[in-house]
């Protein structure tokens, strides 16, 4: 058989082959097919055994290129599973990460409030705290005014305390307020009547008597005696 197919060449194999697939069509052209069959065998000097070896061998080829085919595709099949799987893999872990990215963003701002609040609440007690301390000094260290909204005993002049401007121009105010009207501007050294001492604002202020005027000036601005 190997030296008849020998003899034969590809292409008298393939036009074989062609007239082989006709068998299967209508029962006309099977007819004809099956006569065109013999004839080309026999006139390419292949046998019935010969025809049979070729259609077996075309056969257990086929048989076995199906195997190899279904076991491809059961692969495929196979790797789409493990593909999909992967995704949704992915897809979870994505929302897993968005969540935990929305979960710190939240946290960040929440401990941004946190110590804004603190930095605040920290900022008012070193207030109060220097304030205490300002007062504690005052009071130990400073004059003895009369606080609150008392008025000094008035039992002739020279009850009265005085107050002398510091070495720099004060302005006597209105009212004992930062942007009260000034009432005159007092130079360095000048002498006061001092009538009372009250606070404003968180400010110490005196209340004297500069000629013939009652005005306000800041007890930090004179010298108190």
């Amino acid at each position: 058989m190997s030296d008849a197919m020998g003899r034969v060449s590809e292409e008298e194999i393939e036009r074989l082959a062609n007239r082989l697939a006709m068998l299967v069509s209508d029962d006309g052209e099977a007819d004809n097919a099956g006569r065109a069959v013999g004839a080309l065998a026999r006139r390419l000097g292949l046998t019935g055994g010969q025809l049979k070896a070729i259609f077996m061998a075309g056969a257990e080829s086929a048989a076995a290129q199906n195997v190899r085919v279904r076991r491809l595709e059961r692969e495929v099949t196979r790797l789409r599973e493990a593909l999909e799987e992967a995704e949704a893999r992915a897809q979870t872990a994505r929302r897993e990460a968005d969540s935990l990215f929305r979960e710190t963003r939240d946290l960040h701002a929440e401990l941004a409030a946190q110590t804004g609040r603190q930095r605040t609440r920290l900022g008012a007690l070193a207030v109060l705290v220097l304030l205490a301390l300002g007062g504690g000094g005052w009071l130990a260290f400073g004059p003895k005014p009369h606080l609150g909204e008392q008025p000094l005993p008035a039992n002739g002049a020279a009850a009265y305390r005085t107050a002398v401007v510091h070495d720099y121009a004060v302005k006597l105010r209105h009212d004992p307020a930062d942007g009260a009207p000034a009432l005159a501007t007092l130079p360095p050294g000048t002498h006061l009547v001092v009538q009372r001492m009250l606070w404003h604002d968180l400010e110490q202020w005196v209340e004297v008597t500069y000629d013939g005027q009652t005005g306000y000036v800041l007890s930090t601005e004179v010298d108190l005696s």
